[in-house]
């Protein structure tokens, strides 16, 4: 029988280091929530259950010149534990592989990132329980006045002016575009971004939207909604190790998106399968509750 010779195209698809990256950069332009809140990265080698302690902004007074006054200085952490451990496994049948378009890369790189993508998100979104109050009614569509009574809550909490955000489910993000009350200043503000579907910023917020604002079953339901400065929340990732078994695998660690993921890879020779695995190691908290407002609907 003749030599098969296997083209550099089609083993590159068996690459660890070119599957992470495509995984890479799907996961950098799907997440929202995790996008906007506080990030922390680290290129430390962590386990399940470590903990990280993150330095909370502290607050000072100012005294009289001539005052010999003194105040002493504490620093305040938050701990946040890396407890969530979420991994995306995939089988892939040499005959399945055989039958299968060209593009099975990019097909299951695309999977494997929209489901890690949501379980970040998910973990993110379900921190609403710990917001410091909230505005708007439970069954009703976001208006502009609910909008301008979340500026002034974060207003009166000394919420920083920039890094405000407002992440809205897709029932209330059209409701917004809709809004009789924002018709004149969407037209002379951007009326591009409303033409392609974009809301541009309102009242100091940037404006986000996401199918994964918890909505919560009841007689009405409720849509969680959030108003925020980046500062309320954190999400922390860590690399995993490499196994030790010498089973091809590539840590990804990014300091752009604050993500950081393991993908492992083998093949069964007699099972004919590749086995692909991609993890990650995590942990989310509400460090700064009292910037973090339930906008309900």
């Amino acid at each position: 029988m003749a030599l098969q010779i296997i083209s550099k195209t089609a083993a590159d698809a068996w690459i660890p280091e070119i599957w992470a990256q495509e995984i890479l950069t799907r996961l950098r332009a799907n997440i929202v929530l995790a996008r906007i809140v506080r990030r922390d990265y680290s290129d430390q080698v962590a386990q399940r259950g470590d903990q990280v302690n993150i330095t909370v902004p502290m607050t000072l007074s100012a005294f009289d010149v001539g005052d010999t006054g003194t105040q002493n200085v504490t620093l305040t952490t938050k701990s946040v534990t890396l407890n969530k451990f979420k991994h995306v496994p995939i089988r892939v049948d040499d005959l399945a592989l055989a039958q299968a378009a060209p593009n099975i890369l990019e097909d299951l790189t695309g999977a494997a990132a929209r489901a890690l993508t949501e379980a970040i998100e998910t973990d993110l979104f379900a921190l609403y329980t710990a917001a410091s109050g909230n505005v708007g009614t439970a069954g009703s569509d976001v208006t502009a006045a609910v909008i301008r009574q979340a500026k002034r809550l974060l207003d009166d909490a000394k919420a920083p002016q920039t890094d405000r955000y407002l992440v809205l489910s897709p029932k209330d993000h059209i409701a917004l575009m809709g809004d009789s009350n924002l018709a004149v200043f969407f037209a002379q503000a951007n009326p591009e971004t409303i033409r392609q579907g974009i809301l541009p910023n309102l009242y100091g917020f940037q404006v986000a939207m996401s199918q994964l604002v918890p909505v919560v079953t009841g007689t009405p339901n409720t849509t969680y909604n959030l108003a925020l400065h980046r500062d309320a929340l954190a999400l922390v990732t860590r690399p995993l190790p490499a196994p030790m078994d010498g089973t091809p695998s590539v840590v990804v660690a990014d300091s752009e998106s604050g993500l950081s993921f393991r993908m492992t890879m083998n093949y069964d020779v007699l099972g004919k399968h590749h086995t692909i695995s991609v993890d990650i190691l995590y942990g989310v908290a509400a460090i700064r509750p009292e910037l973090l407002l339930q906008v309900r609907a």
